[in-house]
């Protein structure tokens, strides 16, 4: 069963990489539903992404010497890479995301949020020396317009959330043109192995040394410390696995509009299950985020799929 699937995995390495990152955002949409019940048994962001971040660092470890005793972890200029890609990526964006939660509704959030996959496709051209095309240019800008649309409806008073999401945003995009090429430099267990070790060094050090502003707060009760190890096993070392080997195959640009689905799990679990009102201009301004990504990846995957057929 294992060799038919490694098989299948190489016939159809873009379709499965498709797959792996569709779970892996449905996997960080549930994010939000347990930031909110963490809080409710005494933590804060920054104390549950700390717990969180550790916890997983040391199974993740465990996990790496016991399986993979004999097999060599990568240079260190390459080990070093993937652990500031940690330490920036799976620090700075998860808190100010988490932290927005504060002022805003979840479905709101991770809508504002998912402009980033406009902002990453941008910073691949720039970085690629890529050209924008009149594709691209109409669906950059109704990706804005969408998130206006969406973000209007907050109210004045909740600005501060806005701009926060918005800043989540623009590092996860810098996280994600960043590990487009830096997940081809390690196995997936290390990479993932020492991307949340920095992680977890990052959380530590600021937790530790930094402003009181950010002093950790955890759970309280047995209830809270089952939530923070369903959350490191669930969403950060499954689908952060997931990502890795989704983003390895079909790239940072694809990898940003497929993760759009996190926006879907997110705003379905808010209303579902946390009794969050959602209003015909959100759903509005929603759908045309979500059209609009996807119709950048879908010009992405075409301008990919012309260059293979340029170059056989």
């Amino acid at each position: 069963m294992r060799t038919e699937f490694r098989n299948a995995l190489s016939a159809r390495p873009r379709f499965f990489g498709v797959i792996f990152v569709m779970l892996a955002g449905a996997g960080y949409g549930t994010g939000p539903w347990f930031a909110k019940n963490l809080e409710r048994n005494g933590a804060n962001p920054m104390g549950f992404l700390t717990a969180r971040f550790v916890v997983s660092a040391a199974i993740l470890l465990a996990i790496r010497f016991i399986h993979m005793r004999g097999v060599k972890w990568p240079n260190s200029s390459d080990a070093i890479k993937i652990f500031l890609l940690g330490a920036f990526g799976f620090f700075i964006s998860p808190l100010l995301y988490f932290i927005a939660l504060h002022d805003l509704d979840s479905g709101l959030v991770v809508v504002i949020f998912y402009i980033y996959p406009a902002i990453a496709v941008l910073l691949s051209w720039m970085i690629y020396k890529h050209k924008l095309n009149l594709v691209i240019t109409i669906c950059l800008f109704t990706t804005l317009t969408g998130v206006w649309l969406t973000a209007g409806q907050v109210g004045d008073g909740n600005l501060q959330g806005i701009m926060i999401t918005l800043l989540s945003a623009v590092t996860h995009a810098i996280y994600v043109v960043a590990a487009g090429s830096i997940s081809k430099k390690a196995d997936p267990l290390t990479m993932l192995t020492i991307a949340l070790t920095g992680a977890a060094t990052a959380f530590v050090l600021v937790s530790l040394v930094g402003p009181s502003s950010l002093d950790p707060e955890f759970p309280v009760n047995s209830q809270g410390w089952l939530l923070v190890l369903a959350m490191a096993f669930l969403i950060t070392i499954v689908a952060t696995a997931l990502f890795f080997a989704g983003i390895k195959r079909i790239g940072p640009g694809i990898t940003s509009m497929v993760e759009t689905f996190e926006a879907v799990v997110t705003i379905s679990i808010g209303v579902l299950l946390m009794n969050e009102s959602v209003t015909a201009m959100q759903i509005l301004g929603t759908v045309t985020v979500l059209g609009s990504i996807v119709a950048i990846g879908l010009a992405e995957s075409r301008a990919e799929s012309s260059a293979i057929s340029h170059t056989s």
